[in-house]
């Protein structure tokens, strides 16, 4: 069953309406979604990397895209937000049900091909979805992800990481998650300053961090949460998954690769390996990090727009 109702009178900083659906998935879930701007007018599908609700591509990230003439959908994967969770030891997923997550919301309304921009996690989805269901993609937008998220998962994890063709997560990054393992927060203020950090440490380049809008977005998404999710779920998901080194090669789709010089967890030889082996995509890169959110929304906008402008 399918449940739509507006949330808001016309939106202040466009003409259009946002408007709340909630989406049931194939194996009976219920997913919260959002769309922004005019339904008749061109889908765009924002998947959100791993542990992060919908909520992190910002409303004005989805109202500038709106204003340029699209209809902009963002949701929360299962076990992240309004989205109901899942116990994994009883019922275990991997990338593909995530995929499977992504064509219900399309689906739900009632979309029968749409651009598709997925950001790190998000954008190992958006492949599988363009590998698998290429008449559902009229065009990939693939941020700051990679073919391989192995190297990533293994580092992360403090296993071994020799053996994998593209690099692991630079070191600064995996010092994070190695302090956060020795000592984990106890209190809620613990937790939030954790996270912020955790964000922190994904950022680079030469803008400063936006702390202020992450520690705010953070707040908003700890107050949103459902009951009984595990946004670790995601990190099970993905170790459970094969790479796509030579699915991606199979991608019809135009597809633009937005990834940052200065990534740490994904280093730019992913964004280049994703550009170099998917037929006729396009590489921009940005002085950025992994996450660009605010320091870097209006150059990801202007690419966003400009490429699928065209597709």
């Amino acid at each position: 069953m399918l449940l739509a109702f507006c949330i808001s009178a016309p939106n202040s900083m466009a003409n259009h309406q946002y408007v709340e659906k909630y989406i049931s998935t194939s194996d009976g879930l219920t997913l919260w979604s959002e769309s922004f701007g005019n339904q008749d007018e061109p889908a765009i599908l924002l998947v959100m990397g791993a542990m992060n609700p919908g909520i992190l591509w910002s409303d004005k990230f989805c109202t500038e895209l709106s204003n340029a003439g699209f209809h902009v959908i963002r949701y929360d994967h299962r076990d992240t937000g309004k989205s109901q969770g899942v116990n994994s030891a009883e019922n275990p997923y991997d990338l593909e049900l995530l995929a499977a997550d992504a064509i219900s919301v399309l689906q739900g309304y009632g979309i029968e091909k749409a651009h598709v921009a997925g950001i790190s996690m998000g954008g190992y989805i958006a492949q599988l979805m363009a590998i698998h269901h290429p008449d559902l993609v009229q065009s990939l937008v693939l941020i700051s992800t990679s073919a391989d998220q192995r190297p990533y998962i293994q580092a992360t994890m403090g296993k071994p990481n020799g053996k994998f063709f593209l690099p692991p997560p630079d070191r600064k990054f995996l010092d994070y998650i190695t302090e956060s393992s020795r000592k984990p927060p106890q209190t809620a203020e613990e937790f939030e300053e954790n996270l912020v950090q955790g964000w922190q440490a994904t950022y680079g380049g030469p803008r400063p961090f936006p702390r202020e809008e992450i520690t705010r977005t953070l707040r908003i998404v700890a107050k949103q949460a459902s009951a009984g999710i595990t946004p670790l779920n995601h990190a099970l998901a993905t170790a459970a998954s094969p790479d796509r080194l030579e699915a991606v090669k199979q991608i019809k789709a135009p597809t633009l690769v937005i990834h940052g010089k200065y990534d740490p967890c994904l280093p730019l030889a992913h964004g280049e390996y994703l550009a170099e082996h998917i037929p006729n995509a396009k590489l921009s890169v940005l002085d950025m990090g992994h996450s660009f959110q605010w320091s870097w929304s209006e150059e990801v906008v202007a690419g966003i727009v400009g490429f699928i402008g065209n597709h």
